[in-house]
């Protein structure tokens, strides 16, 4: 590798030129870039800067890798366990097949890991899969995504054939408000899903994924996403919800985030989201539910294989390639004991509780 290259951890100054730099990375409009990195990484509540490392080329920033962060708790509400997932990767074409990608990783390393313990990867791709196992990451589980899809051919081909990016607020298919015993919403109600999430509790003797009222009004505040939020009330209190991020036609989502502080509510919401019939894919990752979400997926007809797979050719497939979830301790070097926090011993996945909305990508 060219000895002009330096890593340094980000700092402020840095700023404009990761953008530059984000610019061959993220498909998004360069006018929201500012405003999605100060909510993916200056506005995150459980860390007091920006977590990311910086390649340089004569001075001048030409790599980034930043590190998005969530709370976990073990047993108890005061553990404050702050575990980085690897998000946006980016080298500027110019200096791309030097092993820069690999160099950041590496001095991640070095980030305190008593405020730092653990790595976990949920949005690796089959190019990147390689070089996060060369840095030491294992995979812990599969990321198998369960589908359900709409029983109409002609919506399946509109809905490939449509580009157009849509609001929700403009979709007439979609009602808002107060509708019976539920309550359609494009905005989060953080007061009332902090409360639905306490009253379901979480379990003992596993890494736990934290959702409280400051999780909530800071991480649906993702300027490239849209959400739609689903509450069942019993009178005005929330007994459940369930969470979509919708694709920019507004025909697919994906089921991110749901609890309940009742028998049922996910099931009763997921059934009033059936019935509006108004996407033509739903989907959800398998990583996230446990045997009670698993059977009610499976009843409401979620699998792994699509029904139209007779009438979609192989290179044009829905099915995407399953990748795993990775983890690694945040130290260079690492023994299995630095997997055990707490006495829970991280490396086995069902002692871990998830949700799609861990990750970065959601």
């Amino acid at each position: 590798m060219d000895c002009e290259y330096q890593f340094v951890y980000y700092s402020p100054e840095h700023k404009e030129q990761v953008l530059n730099v984000l610019e061959h990375l993220w498909p998004y409009d360069r006018s929201k870039f500012a405003d999605f990195f100060r909510w993916k990484y200056e506005n995150n509540p459980y860390i007091d800067t920006v977590l990311g490392v910086a390649a340089l080329y004569q001075g001048r920033v030409v790599g980034f890798r930043g590190y998005f962060a969530n709370r976990f708790i073990i047993n108890d509400y005061s553990d404050n366990l702050i575990i980085l997932h690897p998000g946006d990767t980016c080298v500027h074409p110019e200096h791309q097949r030097k092993g820069l990608s690999v160099s950041m990783g590496k001095l991640a390393f070095q980030f305190d890991n008593k405020q730092y313990p653990l790595f976990m990867n949920m949005t690796c791709g089959a190019k990147s899969l390689p070089g996060y196992i060369k840095m030491g990451f294992s995979p812990l589980e599969q990321k198998n995504q369960l589908k359900k899809y709409s029983l109409n051919p002609l919506r399946m081909w509109r809905y490939r054939q449509d580009k157009a990016r849509k609001s929700l607020q403009d979709d007439s298919r979609f009602q808002f408000g107060r509708i019976g015993d539920f309550v359609i919403s494009c905005e989060p109600l953080p007061e009332q899903m902090a409360s639905v999430v306490k009253r379901q509790g979480y379990p003992d003797g596993k890494l736990c994924f934290y959702q409280d009222r400051s999780f909530f009004e800071w991480r649906y505040r993702n300027v490239m996403h849209k959400y739609l939020f689903y509450f069942l009330m019993k009178e005005d209190i929330a007994a459940g919800y369930v969470v979509l991020d919708v694709n920019k036609n507004n025909q697919a989502a994906a089921i991110i985030d749901y609890a309940q502080a009742c028998d049922n509510a996910i099931e009763t919401i997921l059934r009033k989201i059936i019935e509006s019939k108004c996407f033509t894919v739903l989907s959800v990752y398998s990583y996230g539910l446990d045997k009670r979400l698993s059977e009610i997926f499976s009843n409401l007809s979620f699998s792994e294989i699509s029904p139209w797979r007779k009438f979609i050719p192989q290179k044009d497939s829905l099915q995407e390639p399953v990748m795993p979830l990775l983890v690694r301790p945040v130290k260079e070097h690492f023994s299995e004991q630095d997997f055990i926090i707490h006495g829970v011993n991280t490396f086995k996945f069902e002692n871990w509780l998830l949700k799609p909305v861990c990750s970065d990508s959601a």
